[in-house]
C-alpha cells in the first residue's frame, strides 16, 4: 500500500549490511583512487589511447554554449562531431554541460566531476549487487563480501586501463539484471509488473546513451531471457501470452525510441557508414582462455591458465573464488559428494534462466568464426545469432567489438555460483571450503584495488599544469589565438571513418603527437582540423584530406573556411627520422602514406610564415582563403 512504500524503502536503505558494504566500498575507492580524488583537476584516470580522446571531447564541449546542442566543435573542424560518436558518455556529458554553463565556476572541475561519476559506478554497483544477492537469499556476510568485491573484479572495470570510461560503468549491466530480477519475482508472485517492464525499457534507453553498445548487449540479453522464460512457462502449462506480449513490446519500444532518437538528433546519420570495419577480428572477439587468465595484478593464479596475453576486449577473468570453487564442485561430483543444485524453483530457477539466456550472447562474443591453433582450424559458429542477422543487414557490424557481449554470461555465471556456494554455509562440513574461497576472493579484491590504483591516475594533460603543458605553452608564446580559426596538425591524422573495411580514410595518431595537439587546442581554445572518434561521415574525411592534394583543397571545404588564417602545428620529429611511427604504420596503405608524404612538403608548397619554433616543434600561419600570402618573417 502507498502508506507503507516509503517506510519500507527507508528500512531497506538503512539495512546495516547495505550500509556496511557502501562504507567499505567508499573506503576502497578513496584509497585506490586517492591521487585523483584528493587532487581535484590535477589528474585524469588515464591520458592515452581512447581515454584522452574522450576527455578532450568533453573538455572542449564544456566550453561551448548550450546553443551548440550535442555538436562538439573542438575537432574535425569545420564540421565538428556529435558527442554520440566520441565515446564520451553523451548523456552524462550533456548534463555536465548544463551544470557548468549554469555555474561557470565549475567549468575547471568538469573532467573531475566526470571522473567522480565514473568511479561512483563502483559505489552504485555495490548497492545493486547488495539488492540482487539479498533477493537471491545469499547469506548476509557473503552478500557484503561479494557486493564490495565484484565491481572491482568484473569484466568491465579493466576498461579503465584503455580509457573506455563509458564501457567501464558496471551499473549499466547490473541495473538490467536487477530490473529483470524484480520483474521475474513480481510476475511469479502474481504482483503488478507493468512498472518493471517500463523500468526495463528505460534502463535500456538510458544506458544506451551512456554507450550504444549497451543497446546491443542488454537488448539482446533481455530478448533471450524473455524467449527462454516464455518457452519454460509454455512447457509447464502456465499462461505465457501476456508475458510474451509485454516482453516484445518493451524491447521493440526501447530499440525504436533509442535508435529513432539518434536518427533525429544526428544531422549526419544517413551519411555515416552502414557497417564498420573490424567485425569478427580475432583481437576484438572473446577468446575463451580469458576466463582462466588472471590480470597482471593478480597474485593468486589458477592451476592452469593461458600463457599468451589477453586482448582487452576479452577481459573476463572469473577469479579465484569461482575457478577454485568450480574445481572443488567438480571434484566432489566425481565422488558423488556435490551438494544438490536446486535450480527448478525460486532463486535457482531465475538464475537458471539467467545463465541459459546468456549462452547465446556468449556465442555472439565468440564471433562468427572461432580460430584454433593459430588459425590452422576454424570453427564456424552457427550458434551465433549474429551469424544469421549479418546476412540480413550489415548494420550488425556496428557492434564490431564482439568480446563485450561476454559480460552478461560473466555476471550470470558468477552470481549463479555465488548463490550455490552460499548454501554451503548451512552444511558444517562445507563451511571451511566456503571460508577458504572467501579468502581467495578477498586477496583478489586487494590485488585489484592496488592494481587499478597503480596503473591509473595520470597528470591532467588538458589543464595548464606547468610540468605537463610547458612545451606547448612555450611554443604558443605570445601568439594571439583569437586571430586564427583553427589548428592544422602536421603530421595530419583523421581516425574514425572505418566503414569501407580497408581503413582507406584513416590515419591513427601517435599518442604523444595526439596529446600535444590536444594540449595546444586547450591552451589556444582553437578547434583542431584533425579528428579521432568513430563512425565519422566519409565525405568529411575525404574533404579534409584534399588539403594535401597538389591541386589544392576542394572548393566545398574552402567555402566552409572563413578569411582568418589557420595555425599550422608541425612536429619535425616525424619527418627527420627521429620518429618513424607514420611511415611504419602506413607502409601497407599507400593512399594514406601519400597524405603523410604530401604533408611533409606542405610548409614549403604553401610558403607558410614561421611564427614560433621550440624544441623541434613549430607554428606556422596559413591563409587558405587569402589571395596573397603575407611576406615571410623571421620566427620569434
Amino acid at each position: 500500500m502507498p502508506t507503507t512504500t516509503a517506510p519500507r524503502f527507508f528500512s531497506r536503505l538503512l539495512n546495516p549490511w547495505l550500509l556496511a558494504s557502501i562504507v567499505i566500498q567508499l573506503v576502497l575507492v578513496l584509497y585506490g583512487f586517492r591521487t585523483l580524488i584528493f587532487h581535484p583537476t590535477q589528474y585524469l584516470i588515464v591520458t592515452h589511447f581512447d581515454g584522452i580522446k574522450s576527455y578532450f571531447s568533453i573538455a572542449s564541449f564544456l566550453r561551448q554554449p548550450l546553443s551548440d546542442g550535442m555538436l562538439v566543435r573542438g575537432h574535425n573542424y569545420p564540421f565538428g562531431e556529435f558527442m554520440y560518436y566520441t565515446d564520451s558518455t553523451p548523456l552524462v556529458a550533456e548534463l555536465l554541460h548544463v551544470l557548468v554553463r549554469v555555474f561557470p565556476i565549475l567549468e575547471p572541475y568538469g573532467l573531475y566531476i566526470y571522473d567522480l561519476f565514473v568511479l561512483g559506478g563502483l559505489m552504485l554497483s555495490t548497492a545493486l549487487l547488495d539488492s540482487i544477492l539479498r533477493r537471491l537469499d545469499v547469506v548476509p556476510w557473503l552478500t557484503l563480501l561479494l557486493a564490495v568485491g565484484l565491481p572491482w573484479l568484473g569484466p568491465q572495470t579493466p576498461r579503465l586501463y584503455v580509457g573506455h570510461m563509458s564501457l567501464s560503468y558496471t551499473p549499466a549491466i547490473l541495473l538490467a539484471l536487477w530490473v529483470l530480477l524484480r520483474l521475474y519475482t513480481n510476475w511469479t508472485q502474481g504482483r503488478p509488473v507493468r512498472r518493471w517492464f517500463v523500468g526495463l525499457g528505460l534502463t535500456i534507453f538510458i544506458t544506451s546513451y551512456l554507450h550504444f553498445y549497451y543497446l546491443g548487449i542488454t537488448g539482446v540479453f533481455a530478448g533471450f531471457f524473455f524467449l527462454i522464460w516464455v518457452l519454460a512457462e509454455a512447457r509447464e502449462g502456465r499462461p505465457w501470452q501476456q508475458l510474451a506480449t509485454y516482453g516484445v513490446t518493451t524491447l521493440l519500444f526501447a530499440l525504436t525510441i533509442t535508435w529513432g532518437l539518434l536518427m533525429v538528433l544526428d544531422a549526419w546519420y544517413f551519411l555515416r557508414p552502414t557497417g564498420s570495419s573490424g567485425y569478427d577480428w580475432i583481437e576484438w572477439k572473446f577468446q575463451f582462455g580469458a576466463f582462466f587468465r588472471g590480470y597482471d595484478f593478480n597474485k593468486t593464479r589458477f592451476l592452469f591458465e593461458r600463457t599468451a596475453p589477453v586482448p582487452y576486449e576479452s577481459s573476463a577473468y572469473l577469479g579465484a573464488f569461482v575457478l577454485f570453487g568450480l574445481l572443488a564442485v567438480g571434484t566432489m561430483a566425481i565422488f558423488k559428494r556435490a551438494p544438490r543444485l536446486a535450480w527448478r524453483q525460486g532463486s535457482g530457477r531465475f538464475l537458471a534462466l539467467l545463465v541459459l539466456a546468456s549462452l547465446p550472447v556468449l556465442s555472439i562474443a565468440l564471433g562468427e568464426i572461432y580460430e584454433l591453433d593459430n588459425s590452422a582450424y576454424y570453427i564456424h559458429n552457427y550458434l551465433n545469432p549474429f551469424f544469421f542477422l549479418h546476412k540480413l543487414t550489415n548494420k550488425v557490424t556496428q557492434f564490431r567489438a564482439l568480446g563485450r557481449f561476454v559480460w552478461p554470461f560473466w555476471w550470470a555465471l558468477v552470481l549463479g555460483f555465488s548463490w550455490y556456494a552460499s548454501q554451503w554455509w548451512q552444511r558444517p562440513k562445507l563451511r571451511w571450503l566456503l571460508a577458504i574461497l572467501s579468502l581467495f576472493f578477498i586477496k583478489d579484491v586487494r590485488d585489484a584495488v592496488h592494481g587499478y590504483g597503480k596503473l591509473t591516475q595520470r597528470f591532467n594533460l588538458l589543464q595548464p599544469i606547468p610540468k605537463e603543458s610547458a612545451p606547448m605553452q612555450m611554443l604558443l608564446g605570445q601568439i594571439d589565438p583569437q586571430r586564427y580559426q583553427a589548428i592544422l596538425p602536421l603530421p595530419y591524422y583523421h581516425s574514425g571513418t572505418e566503414g569501407d573495411g580497408t581503413y582507406t580514410l584513416t590515419i591513427d595518431p601517435d599518442d604523444p603527437h595526439c596529446n600535444n595537439t590536444y594540449q595546444l587546442s586547450m591552451l589556444s581554445r582553437l578547434p583542431l582540423m584533425s579528428h579521432k572518434a568513430t563512425r565519422t561521415a566519409n565525405y568529411q574525411a575525404e574533404l579534409l584530406y584534399t588539403i594535401f592534394r597538389p591541386e589544392g583543397m576542394a572548393p566545398e571545404l574552402r567555402a566552409k573556411l572563413d578569411q582568418r588564417p589557420i595555425l599550422v602545428y608541425l612536429d619535425s620529429a616525424y619527418y627527420d627520422g627521429r620518429n618513424n611511427y607514420y611511415p611504419e604504420t602506413l607502409q601497407n596503405r599507400p593512399t594514406m602514406l601519400t597524405v603523410f608524404d604530401q604533408s611533409r612538403s606542405f610548409i614549403q608548397d604553401h610558403h607558410l610564415r614561421l611564427l614560433r619554433h621550440h624544441d623541434g616543434r613549430s607554428l606556422y600561419e596559413w591563409y587558405p582563403n587569402a589571395p596573397i600570402y603575407p611576406t615571410t618573417q623571421p620566427a620569434q
